[in-house]
């Protein structure tokens, strides 16, 4: 085999299906165990060249989007670096409670806090490194201190805190329970709640990850610069690194220039000269503005906030934001048309909004339909009708059509990567199920996770989400609990193969929706039975994704599967702990403020509010609302319809196999057709504009450049960015509980919105 690029990565440079590649249906033989050796040495000399700047161009030119995995990442490792270590335990349980309880108080807390990967990456670097110069390491205090700190202590710490440091969404259910229907779950109860319902989520993952993890194919875009991180602080020379370099020079800069739009000059958050030239008029602000939380599209805007842009356009591969730049450009067009073309009465109710209203614009009171926590046929007829905002009616059909867009999407495109793994699964089977990946070739030193113990692990997982369900008197049948599990595991095969192979994430929010809508089927007129659903629906979906993704992180580093595995466990039942912990005591303390509307400066129930509206909409009203008869039955429709969609793109590629068509993905595209109805809108501009800048020009015309310092760019813009973010939220936006606005001037106008268009509606 040749030492060049284009034959040491044979199996990367070409666009071939998983099973023609990276997954092979085989026997294993002492042949192909050679080849894959021989394959890990090549990978490992072309590695080298690139590090000593000795390749070419085309070497360092990334041609497909998962050759990153190996011209950005290096395989290397060290199997005697210890994993599991005092520092490990100390600093992973520390930053696990640290993350668990500042999430579970800003959860109730009128401003939102997220204890962001990075930020904690960056924390547990300095307090390792810390650890590692000050602790004794002679005789018996070398396991506490056993040399440097390295890759494997740092990414085991980071996976164990970044599970915990989450409010779980368990607790939104078991906290407007409490709040809202005089429900309080004993503290067992209450705990196995919510690890019973991240651990179905693990149970899946363990399931697919052969499929979704060990190949090359599956390269997780997401992972990449989180990892190039970690090898870059680690494998590189501190002092004269340029990547180290780079990344704290950049980390630095941001660090000072987010203090400039984020408080001095809130104007940079989201610049319209059309809403400058005329500040006055709600077509320029619902086109142009979006500068604040559901005021426009953000047409021809521009955000110089890091903050909101991120650096998904760094390291999001050139055709997923291709596609997502075709569904927004529908998004400028549909959700025009449906509003100013008065569609679903739009005029009577704002431009954008997640409220329901009544027949006269006000918001629709939603806790009078109930009677004993159930919907009331005859308050109903009192309050009448409800609506949606024109915009979110579109959002909710465009997701529809997304979703059943994926079946047809993925069943189609990667089938031959899908059969033989479901092949495994057959006891009768004799054929293995054989990865070809450099990296995984290095991880075969390290004992692999059996299959069976994710069996055992879902087993007990179903087991306590019934018997939680039950004692939780949720209203949520034992039978339509496990249809909602069993639909939850194929579309978590169906999404995480998206994220797999092209980074698309965008699914939770309209996953919930579409399990709030088939609970309310199932189940109609019970709210707290629609939020069991939803629950045991997106949040197993999203925590099996979160686990793959984690899994492939430690491929990428060589952490030892059995450790990834144990830190992911570990930081569940921390974070699970403590949340409740935390939930009990600030609801027990303040639950006046939490049940009224405003709350009070220091305390908010508007996120368990709005978790149980919502409930209400899907779980009193939906029947109304989505039935045959309702004003919004092509909602459901369109799940049928979207299976559909995926079919004209399939027959261009049969006519026309080299156009190029199997990079255009109908889901991708219809889920962004409508993504612009919610939210701060100026930072799409930008990003579109960096993300073309990044993945195509960079890429195609500075190979070199592009490989070596693009995704450690990525990792530096938002790691300065959320470490600031994080302070300023305490020192001067409130989060200590008194907030310190910058002085009023020209470019900080606290009486006009953000981008100084018209005030939304709102």
């Amino acid at each position: 085999m040749s030492s060049d690029a284009a034959h040491v990565l044979p199996e990367i440079g070409e666009k071939t299906s998983v099973s023609e590649d990276s997954i092979d249906k085989k026997e294993v033989d002492a042949i192909e165990l050679t080849d894959d050796a021989v394959m890990a040495k090549e990978v490992e000399e072309f590695e080298e060249r690139l590090q000593n700047d000795e390749a070419t161009e085309d070497e360092y030119r990334v041609q497909e989007a998962y050759e990153v995995a190996i011209k950005v990442l290096s395989t290397r490792d060290d199997p005697d670096l210890p994993s599991l270590t005092f520092r490990t335990f100390f600093l992973g349980l520390g930053f696990s409670a640290f993350g668990a309880v500042l999430a579970q108080i800003y959860y109730f807390k009128p401003q939102t806090l997220l204890v962001s990967t990075l930020f904690l990456l960056v924390l547990s670097y300095w307090f390792g490194n810390a650890m590692a110069m000050i602790l004794p390491s002679r005789g018996i205090f070398r396991w506490i201190n056993p040399g440097p700190f390295n890759i494997k202590e740092h990414v085991a710490i980071i996976i164990m805190s970044s599970t915990a440091a989450v409010s779980a969404t368990a607790i939104q259910v078991i906290s407007v329970q409490d709040l809202y229907y005089n429900n309080q779950l004993n503290a067992g109860l209450a705990i196995f709640t919510l690890i019973g319902s991240q651990l179905l989520g693990y149970g899946y993952a363990g399931l697919l990850q052969d499929m979704l993890v060990k190949p090359t194919k599956c390269f997780w875009p997401t992972t990449i610069s989180t990892a190039n991180l970690f090898q870059a602080l680690h494998f590189d020379n501190q002092m004269t690194s340029k990547r180290v370099r780079l990344f704290w020079t950049v980390f630095c800069v941001m660090f000072v220039w987010e203090i400039i739009p984020q408080w001095i000059f809130p104007l940079l958050t989201g610049v319209s000269i059309f809403c400058l030239a005329n500040n006055h008029s709600t077509v320029f602000r619902n086109i142009f503005g979006g500068g604040s939380n559901n005021e426009g599209m953000g047409l021809l805007s521009w955000s110089f906030d890091w903050n909101l842009i991120g650096s998904d356009c760094l390291f999001n591969p050139l055709w997923l934001q291709i596609n997502q730049d075709i569904g927004i450009f529908f998004t400028y067009i549909l959700m025009a048309s449906v509003y100013y073309g008065n569609l679903w009465r739009a005029k009577d109710f704002p431009f954008m909004s997640q409220a329901i209203f009544a027949e006269d614009g006000s918001q629709y009171n939603q806790t009078a339909l109930l009677t004993d926590g159930k919907f009331d046929p005859a308050k109903y007829e009192q309050l009448g009708p409800a609506f949606f905002s024109a915009t979110n009616a579109l959002y909710l059909m465009t997701s529809n059509l997304s979703l059943g867009a994926t079946f047809t999407h993925v069943f189609f495109w990667h089938w031959q990567d899908i059969k033989p793994f479901l092949k495994t699964f057959n006891p009768w089977n004799k054929t293995p199920l054989v990865v070809h990946d450099p990296h995984y070739e290095k991880m075969k030193v390290y004992k692999q996770i059996p299959r069976w113990w994710y069996f055992v692990l879902l087993a007990c997982a179903y087991a306590i989400a019934q018997a939680t369900n039950y004692g939780g008197h949720s209203g949520l049948p034992w039978w339509a609990l496990t249809v909602i599990l069993l639909i939850s595991l194929v579309l978590s095969l169906l999404f995480a193969t998206l994220a797999a192979t092209i980074g698309f994430r965008e699914f939770s929010s309209s996953a919930n929706g579409f399990y709030q809508m088939i609970t309310a089927y199932m189940v109609p007129g019970q709210p707290v039975a629609n939020m069991y659903g939803a629950l045991y629906g997106q949040h197993p979906q999203g925590q099996c994704i979160a686990m793959l993704g984690d899994l492939k992180l430690g491929q990428y580093v060589k952490l030892p599967p059995r450790v990834t595995f144990s830190m992911q466990i570990l930081g569940t039942v921390v974070g699970a702990i403590l949340n409740y912990v935390m939930m009990v005591t600030i609801i027990d303390a303040n639950r006046d403020a939490l049940l009224s509307i405003s709350g009070t400066r220091l305390w908010s129930g508007q996120n368990a509010q709005s978790y149980n509206s919502n409930a209400i909409s899907w779980g009193g009203l939906g029947p109304q609302m989505f039935g045959t008869n309702g004003v919004y039955h092509m909602v459901p429709i369109c799940l049928a319809i979207g299976v559909f969609l995926p079919l004209p793109f399939i027959a261009a590629w049969y006519m026309w196999p080299k156009a190029g068509f199997e990079n255009f993905s109908t889901p991708i595209i219809l889920q962004y057709s409508c993504v612009l109805s919610v939210g701060v809108n100026t930072q799409v501009n930008p990003g579109m504009v960096i993300g073309l800048f990044s993945q195509w020009w960079v890429r195609t015309r500075y190979p070199r450049w592009f490989t070596k310092y693009n995704y450690i760019m990525a990792a530096a813009l938002d790691g300065g960015t959320q470490v600031i973010s994080f302070i300023l939220n305490f020192a001067v936006f409130g989060a200590s509980g008194t907030p310190h606005n910058f002085p009023q001037w020209w470019g900080n106008d606290l009486s006009l919105s953000a981008d100084r268009c018209a005030q939304a509606e709102n």
